[in-house]
C-alpha cells in the first residue's frame, strides 16, 4: 500500500533521508523510532508530499508520487505535529473548510464533519474554538481532519507528543480502529514509547533505516540485552540474587526494586521471573525499562 523505494530527501544541501526502501501493506500500523535528526519527520513529510524527493520515489498502492502527486494526496491523510493557528475559528468549522477542500458538499460535506466531530469526542463541542481546546483535543481534531475524505494511508507527525495519559488512550484507541479497518497508518514516535496499538516498527538512524519488523521485542533481539524492571515490595535483595544466579546483570536494587539486564539468549525472561515467584517472591511487575524501544535509541 505504501511503499517507499530508495527514497532520499535533502534538506538546506544536506542528505536527512537516504536511499530508504520499505513498504507498509494495508491494514498494517508501522512506528518510526530515531534520534533527533536520525529523519523519520522528513521521511514522513516526503510520503505526505510536503517535502521535495531528490531521488527515488514513495508510492501510495502503486500510484508514484513523483509522477501523480495530486492522485497520491487524494489517498492520503496528512496529520503534522502541530494544529495550526486559527484563532476564533470552532472545531466544526474547522472540519467544513477541509471537507470542502476535499470536494465534498451537500449532505456528504455535513456527515463528514459529524463523523469527524465524533471521532475527535467532540460531538457536543462543535462550536468550541481551536484555541480552547485541550492539546490531546486538537490532536484529535487533527486526525479526524485527515480521515475526512476517507483516505487509505493515514500519515501522523509525533501523534502522543505532551498528551497526559487519557488523551493518549484516545489517539491509541483512533489509531487502533484505523489501522483495523484496513488503512495503513505510518506515524514517527519521537520519545520511541510506542503503544500497542502498532502492528511493526522501523528505526532509523542517520537517514537510514536500521531495522525493522513485528512491534515485538524478539524481533530486534538477536545481540542484544534488554534492561528489565521488577518489583518486589519488600524482597528486592532476595530477588536480586535470584536474577544473579539466572545469570541476569543487576544493575540496580533496593528493598523493592531490582533493574537487572538479561541477553534473550539465555532463554525467556518470563522463566526468570517464574523463578521469583517458584522461590515464594512476590512480583508486583516486571517490565522493560525503558520501553524497549527507547533501548534501540541508546546503542
Amino acid at each position: 500500500m505504501l511503499r517507499f523505494a530508495r527514497a532520499t530527501v535533502e534538506q538546506a544541501g544536506q542528505v536527512v533521508v537516504e536511499r530508504v526502501s520499505l513498504e507498509v501493506e494495508a491494514g498494517q500500523a508501522l512506528a518510526l523510532i530515531g534520534r533527533d535528526g536520525s529523519g523519520t519527520t522528513d521521511l514522513l513529510e516526503a510520503a505526505a508530499t510536503a517535502v521535495r524527493l531528490h531521488a527515488g520515489d514513495i508510492e501510495v498502492a502503486g500510484i508514484s508520487i513523483r509522477r501523480k502527486p495530486e492522485e497520491v494526496r487524494r489517498r492520503i491523510g496528512y496529520v503534522p505535529a502541530e494544529a495550526p493557528e486559527w484563532p476564533g475559528v470552532r472545531a466544526g468549522e474547522f472540519l467544513e473548510v477541509f471537507a470542502a477542500a476535499a470536494g465534498l458538499r451537500g449532505t456528504a460535506l455535513v456527515a463528514a464533519v459529524e463523523r469527524g466531530l465524533r471521532r475527535a469526542g467532540l460531538s457536543t463541542q462543535g462550536r468550541e474554538r481551536l484555541d480552547a481546546l485541550s492539546r490531546g483535543r486538537r490532536r484529535l481534531l487533527l486526525i479526524a481532519r485527515a480521515l475526512l475524505h476517507d483516505p487509505e494511508v493515514l500519515l501522523l507527525d509525533d501523534p502522543f507528543a505532551g498528551l497526559d495519559p487519557t488523551e493518549r488512550d484516545g489517539i491509541e484507541r483512533l489509531v487502533e480502529d484505523t489501522h483495523l479497518v484496513g488503512r495503513t497508518v505510518l506515524a514517527t514516535i519521537i520519545d520511541a514509547d510506542v503503544p500497542t496499538c502498532f502492528t511493526h516498527l522501523a528505526w532509523m538512524a542517520e537517514g537510514r533505516i536500521v531495522a525493522m519488523g513485528p512491534l515485538d521485542s524478539a524481533a530486534f533481539s538477536t545481540g542484544r540485552a534488554w534492561i528489565h524492571r521488577v518489583v518486589c515490595p519488600g524482597r528486592g535483595g532476595e530477588a536480586a540474587r535470584v536474577l544473579e544466579d539466572a545469570g541476569c546483570v543487576v544493575l540496580a536494587a533496593d528493598a523493592h526494586v531490582v533493574d537487572c539486564r538479561h541477553d534473550p539468549a539465555d532463554g525467556p525472561f518470563a522463566a526468570i521471573v517464574a523463578a521469583l515467584v517458584e522461590a515464594g517472591i512476590p512480583v508486583e511487575s516486571a517490565d522493560f525499562r525503558p520501553p524497549w524501544p527507547a533501548q534501540l535509541l541508546r546503542d
